[in-house]
């Protein structure tokens, strides 16, 4: 066999295993025009460098294979695979990095198929914090790295400096995250919007947690909140006909059972608070089942009762003798 120089080697190994995924070693080689040993090598530094090649032995052959949907620098799809991309891509939230995947995708489509691009889907649009922190946040938790931030606390109205290990990012709306604090050793909720700045931090100790841990602490949180203690079961009653619309409106996590005139909500959550928080927002459609979820949810209603009843009479302007005084318009069941 001739001589050739690495660098043709290397171009020749890849050509050929575009144009034909999966080669016989002795092959190959000969297609090539190197001796096995030479290519061989080749190939596991083509696999060590980050190109996908894989082995596979079947004696007395050893058969080398790259991927159907691996291309220099990108992936490819097949044609079938391009109109459930873009959808997908469509139902995304509108950001700067979404339009310019989109505009790069339907660049490369047939004139006759860029129609397929133009759906009038309308996604909610990112904030700026989500596209300025998001990616930060994911790049943490794939890569185990301890996320540095400023941070926000929204129920204290104070800024603080704190290290966390990111386990879990649900993109919401709103986007938030699970993470082990690492000033207060213990697993919270953070909100995205109420990081200030964001970094990772390799200097810092990746705190591990396992996933059933995880997964129990989202179980036992609410709509993005965890309260204090162990989950507590609760339940609420929904009259008809406002239960027609509650059934389709509930919280991750509320199940529901159909009953005469109505449907019961059940949930085991230590964060009652947010529960019953949504249960006030239902007015008197909804009656709380158990003891620790009507206190709260009694607390709640008679704050909201006494802020509102100050403000009419701030607002109401001197009655008229003999005129009758009028509450305000009941409002819509299905609002």
């Amino acid at each position: 066999m001739g001589q050739r120089s690495r660098t043709e080697t290397v171009a020749s190994v890849i050509a050929a295993l575009l144009a034909r995924r999966t080669w016989s070693q002795a092959d190959l080689a000969r297609e090539i025009g190197v001796r096995t040993e030479a290519l061989r090598k080749v190939l596991e530094e083509l696999s060590a460098g980050g190109i996908p090649v894989q082995s596979e032995r079947d004696h007395p052959h050893v058969y080398w294979s790259l991927p159907k949907t691996w291309f220099p620098g990108g992936v490819l799809f097949k044609k079938d695979d391009v109109p459930e991309l873009l959808r997908q891509l469509r139902r995304l939230p509108r950001s700067k990095a979404r339009e310019r995947l989109l505009a790069v995708l339907v660049e490369q489509l047939p004139a006759r198929e860029k129609g397929i691009a133009e759906a009038p889907v309308l996604s909610r649009e990112a904030s700026e914090h989500e596209e300025q922190h998001v990616p930060a946040v994911e790049d943490a938790a794939v890569r185990k790295v301890p996320l540095s931030m400023r941070y926000l606390t929204a129920s204290r109205g104070r800024i603080s400096d704190r290290h966390v290990s990111v386990h879990l990012v649900d993109v919401g709306p709103p986007a938030r995250f699970i993470a082990t604090c690492h000033r207060n050793g213990d697993l919270r909720w953070f909100r995205v919007d109420g990081i200030v700045h964001a970094r990772l931090d390799e200097r810092e100790a990746f705190r591990e947690c396992a996933v059933s841990a995880v997964a129990a602490f989202r179980a036992a949180s609410l709509d993005g909140y965890k309260g204090e203690g162990s989950p507590v079961a609760c339940s609420f009653f929904v009259r008809e006909p406002e239960s027609n619309w509650v059934a389709n409106s509930l919280l991750e996590g509320m199940r529901v059972e159909s009953l005469h005139h109505g449907i019961r909500v059940t949930i085991e959550t230590s964060a009652v608070l947010r529960l019953a928080r949504f249960v006030v927002a239902l007015g008197d459609a909804a009656r709380p089942d158990n003891p620790v979820l009507a206190e709260a949810v009694a607390e709640i209603a008679q704050g909201a009762l006494r802020q509102a009843q100050a403000a009419l009479q701030a607002l109401e302007p001197a009655a008229i003798p003999g005129e009758p005084r009028r509450g305000p318009a009941q409002p819509r069941s299905d609002v």
